[in-house]
């Protein structure tokens, strides 16, 4: 019996240093990465290639820390943070960290970029929450997808993938929250990353939240436009995808862990989401693709 190798995957990032100057707002670089080493370290104030650019960070899964002054903030699942280089912050992969920090980026370079910084951090402060389906997080991931598939050559479509991230950025920042329902979602999301490899059902997130299934359904609705079982299905499914990339696990191990006991029922529902089973999803697949497409019910 062959010794199973131990898995290890790496980080892709794209740059655009050598695209001509338009004057425009120039798409600087995108990348997508997991950090499992301390070394990984950026300070602000030390990065002199990168003057005029403002970056964007969405956290996938784990977490890191963002020190702005002597703020310092963890940016934990689904939270992404705004900075401008050069600023006085440091963001890094910490010591007493339990998993890997897995997070997709962009930066954008021009000379209205320090503007549009100030701007984005007086709507919502140097750290954000945005689910994984929100439009901003899947013209993100789209993005990244386009540039993965060389398919960014021309500075000024590139721009205007930069401009199209901006203009989603300001929307997500001037959407108006409920002021009397955030409590119970926000609690509704806690439970499902809580409980997610379990056998729950929307009677049991309704009776935990304390709410009625109607209300919980609405609130889901108004807030991700989906069903808290279709976010479940989602949740399970992401996680799914990540495992297969990021682990040696077996297939019908990873179904488990996600909460499909029957791993035959998990291969139908994990193709139907994909479009691919899970041995060719953790031969080719790439999570960009799947975050970036709209999602098949």
């Amino acid at each position: 019996m062959n010794k199973q190798q131990p898995f290890t995957r790496g980080s892709h990032s794209f740059t655009f240093h050598l695209f001509p100057e338009t004057g425009l707002l120039n798409l600087w670089n995108v990348g997508w990465e997991v950090q499992t080493d301390t070394s990984y370290y950026w300070d602000g104030n030390k990065r002199a290639k990168d003057n005029d650019s403002i970056i964007f960070q969405y956290t996938i899964a784990g977490s890191g820390v963002l020190e702005i002054g002597k703020e310092r903030y963890t940016v934990g699942q689904h939270q992404a943070f705004i900075v401008s280089v050069p600023s006085d912050h440091r963001y890094y992969y910490p010591e007493n960290a339990k998993e890997p920090w897995e997070f997709i980026y962009i930066s954008l370079q021009g000379a209205s970029v320090q503007d549009i910084w100030q701007r984005l951090i007086q709507k919502s402060g140097p750290i954000v929450s945005l689910p994984p389906n929100s439009p901003l997080i899947r013209s993100l991931y789209s993005i990244y997808a386009d540039t993965k598939a060389d398919g960014l050559r021309d500075p000024y479509l590139a721009a205007t993938q930069g401009y199209q991230f901006l203009i989603e950025c300001f929307r997500a920042m001037a959407e108006e929250r409920p002021q009397n329902e955030p409590y119970h979602y926000q609690r509704a999301l806690a439970y499902i990353e809580a409980h997610y490899h379990e056998q729950i059902c929307l009677d049991n997130i309704a009776e935990e939240v304390g709410v009625s299934r109607y209300t919980l359904t609405r609130l889901f609705k108004k807030q991700l436009h989906t069903t808290p079982i279709s976010y479940v299905t989602d949740l399970r499914m992401r996680k799914a995808c990540s495992l297969l990339l990021h682990t040696n696990r077996t297939i019908k191990q990873i179904a488990a862990d996600v909460g499909y006991p029957d791993d035959n029922y998990f291969h139908k529902v994990f193709r139907r989401y994909t479009g691919s089973s899970a041995t060719q999803f953790r031969r080719n697949g790439d999570l960009s693709q799947l975050y970036a497409r709209k999602i098949v019910k």
